[in-house]
């Protein structure tokens, strides 16, 4: 089981009577190198000849949590957000307004299956749909699909 709330003298008293690796592996709520790095940043030494981590007596983190150093992506502070009402009342006219992003359907986008297909194009073509895609912002193979959609459409 992790524990969330270790601290760094806590792993440097668990390192006193088992390896790094250990430690890591039952109390930390992180892996091993992001614990190492946690106690880098935190002031802790690492002796190479007894394999121990030391931190000076009295420094301002040894009472500091492990997780206050590690740098990670996955573990996210709850957030203090309140509620969006979606009623809101106009600061200056005082008449009551509803928020339209409240009411708002959330659409999936459709997945489309594409299939790699080779063509042979003019290149003085390629070349002048490469500048439409290019000034419209998408890719060349979103253009052309585009565009044979629509003749698609209009044939049929």
């Amino acid at each position: 089981m992790n524990n969330v709330d270790l601290t760094i003298l806590d792993v440097i008293e668990f390192n006193k009577q088992m390896k790094f690796l250990d430690v890591a592996k039952t109390h930390a709520p992180v892996g091993r190198e992001k614990l190492r790095e946690a106690m880098k940043l935190a002031g802790a030494t690492f002796d190479q000849q007894t394999k121990r981590w030391h931190i000076q007596e009295g420094h301002p983190n040894e009472k500091k949590r492990v997780l206050d150093f590690v740098q990670s992506s996955r573990i996210t502070k709850p957030k203090q957000e309140k509620a969006q009402e979606p009623l809101r009342v106009d600061p200056v006219t005082g008449q009551s307004q509803l928020d339209d992003v409240y009411f708002e359907i959330e659409m999936k986008p459709e997945k489309i299956i594409r299939k790699k297909v080779s063509l042979d194009l003019d290149v003085a073509l390629h070349k002048h749909l490469k500048h439409i895609a290019l000034e419209n912002d998408v890719k060349l193979y979103e253009l052309v699909e585009g565009v044979l959609r629509d003749y698609v459409k209009r044939k049929s």
